[in-house]
């Protein structure tokens, strides 16, 4: 279903134009939100309209509700089978209960999406594959993902990170990460998992999202910019390079102590060039897919595009606390 008719068939619940929109947008992305966002997607007043909508939700028995601390807010959760059935998204996991942590984390993604609700977010793994195999270039298997094996069966989750990419009618892709980690590890593994989204893309964006819970948010927004540029934003290596970077992997890989790149690694120590934190990343990634995950290095794809003003990366602070939020009673 595309998301018009997906708003279409919500609309039919009884449901106004814009409702339907914010409610689709909901299940598709996060599955929980505060009313302060339907009323910035809708860009209205937070007053009665608002009050007036959830309050109908709760009525419904299409969303549970959850005082949060002090009586200062409320977290509503979409969690009735129907309404997602009527986006096609029956078995969505959005649905079930969960801890505190996933849901301030969705309400971040969420506020992330209603700062530009004109664009065409895809939420999905499916929506995302449909829409950048038809845009692009890239074939499946170079899409984000993550490997398990059992025994000689291997089995791919796309885009684990289920974080929403944006596309722009003039066929932009922005990419978006809510940054909560600030050692940037696992900002530097989404690139790497997003790498080949970018060399197939002719114009990009990547969205780092930061929340107020940093003590200098501009610190970390220029920390964040530096592991881009250090991890994506680099030359071409020639095959001798790239050669000598399988065989540090494979030897690592043999070895008694584990390649975590803690303080104590022994590659740390000979302070080399492969022990940059952009192979921190690589390494992770080629350790489950092999060779393949090397395949980007012969490539100064990203680099060229970023170098002509095509592609970005900029940081979009979140202006809302989410600490008044806890406890969410009944919802772990």
């Amino acid at each position: 279903m595309t998301f018009d008719e997906r708003c279409a068939a919500v609309a039919k619940l009884g449901f106004t134009e814009r409702q339907a929109r914010f409610l689709t947008t909901v299940m598709l992305h996060t599955g929980v939100c505060v009313p302060r966002q339907y009323a910035r997607y809708c860009r209205i007043v937070h007053g009665q309209k608002t009050r007036t909508f959830f309050a109908k939700l709760v009525r419904l028995g299409y969303a549970s509700m959850y005082d949060c601390r002090h009586n200062r807010a409320q977290l509503y959760h979409l969690n009735k089978r129907s309404l997602y059935a009527a986006v096609d998204q029956a078995t969505s996991r959005l649905q079930r209960p969960l801890p505190l942590s996933q849901a301030i984390h969705r309400l971040m993604v969420l506020d992330a999406i209603v700062e530009d609700p004109e664009m065409i977010w895809l939420g999905t793994a499916e929506d995302k594959t449909v829409h950048l195999t038809a845009l692009t270039t890239i074939a499946p298997e170079e899409l984000p993902h993550v490997t398990s094996a059992a025994g000689d069966r291997r089995t791919f989750r796309y885009f684990p990170d289920r974080l929403p990419i944006g596309i722009h009618l003039a066929g932009r892709g922005v990419l978006v990460y809510v940054l909560l980690d600030p050692t940037l590890n696992d900002f530097r593994l989404f690139l790497e998992r997003h790498a080949a989204v970018l060399r197939a893309l002719p114009a990009w964006t990547v969205r780092v999202v930061i929340p107020t819970q940093f003590q200098s948010v501009q610190d970390v927004a220029l920390q964040a910019k530096q592991a881009f540029f250090t991890q994506l934003v680099v030359p071409a290596l020639s095959p001798s390079k790239i050669e000598r970077i399988r065989q540090r992997f494979k030897d690592v890989r043999t070895q008694v102590y584990p390649f975590d790149f803690g303080p104590t690694d022994h590659y740390m120590e000979g302070r080399d060039q492969l022990a940059a934190p952009r192979y921190h990343a690589l390494f992770k990634v080629w350790k489950t897919e092999g060779d393949a995950a090397l395949a980007g290095l012969s490539s100064g794809v990203i680099q060229g595009v970023f170098e002509s003003g095509a592609g970005r990366i900029e940081t979009l602070e979140l202006g809302n606390r989410y600490g008044h939020l806890a406890p969410l009673v009944a919802v772990a």
